[in-house]
């Protein structure tokens, strides 16, 4: 089992001096994950939870100052991400950078079976109702319009250029950061929303024989059409590595 957090609150994480363009009719994008030496996102209970060590932690929770809006898998939901969501440290970061408001939490869903008592709808301290992105023939479950935001965007399946286009447009959103899971980082990627990929490499190794990876789709992509990357940054802290990527067939954004 993983070694757990044991810095304080307000420690710096590795991208607080990041800076990043703005779009117009999308919004700039960038995915942010950590995996194990591995390959794996996550492990096979929550016993390993989380995967990573100190540095990754900090850098993980500040990311997001960085952005205007936060999106989110259905499936991630059980991950405990919303601990992260809002505190005194982001909402001082923030305010350096001339944002007074949280960033806009998505969740995106094609089914609309969400569990509305998830602890990321019982909000306390954000002032913000999280959104669902859903397909037009979704049933979303009962409860869930009172908690969050229902956007219908798409016929069968969320459309995700729809999404953005409508985060840009009518919510403002400038910049997006992208925390997964798996599969919505492949749809991401295959509509060439993604500007940017950022990937820490921590010290373990769970060792599964077919570890959760960060990018997940229904099949592989074909060798003529991999998504090429180019290195932008590395960093490390400790035993942790940290890599920027710049995703080469991102979408002009405007």
């Amino acid at each position: 089992m993983r070694q757990r957090g044991t810095e304080p609150d307000d420690a710096g994480g590795v991208y607080d001096d990041l800076e990043l363009p703005s779009g117009t009719w999308r919004p700039y994008t960038a995915i942010q994950m950590v995996m194990t030496i591995d390959g794996a996102i996550t492990g096979p209970t929550d016993e390993y939870w989380p995967i990573s060590l100190d540095a990754d932690q900090r850098t993980f929770r500040r990311f997001r100052i960085h952005f205007d809006a936060v999106l989110h898998g259905a499936r991630t939901l059980g991950m405990r991400i919303d601990r992260y969501m809002w505190s005194e440290e982001l909402q001082r970061e923030r305010e350096r950078r001339g944002l007074s408001e949280p960033p806009l939490f998505i969740v995106v869903s094609n089914s609309g079976q969400i569990d509305p008592n998830d602890r990321v709808f019982q909000r306390h301290s954000y002032p913000i109702a999280p959104v669902l992105a859903v397909p037009e023939v979704a049933e979303v479950t009962n409860g869930l319009s009172e908690v969050a935001e229902i956007v219908r965007v798409g016929a069968k399946s969320v459309d995700l250029n729809g999404l953005v286009r409508y985060l840009a447009s009518e919510r403002g959103v400038r910049r997006l950061v992208c925390e997964g899971g798996a599969i919505l980082n492949y749809h991401m990627l295959a509509a060439r929303l993604v500007d940017e990929f950022f990937i820490t490499v921590t010290p373990s190794i769970i060792g599964e024989p077919r570890p959760r990876t960060t990018v997940e789709g229904p099949a592989a992509l074909p060798s003529d059409q991999l998504q090429q990357l180019e290195l932008v940054t590395t960093a490390t802290h400790g035993d942790e590595v940290f890599l920027r990527y710049r995703v080469r067939a991102a979408r002009p954004l405007a």
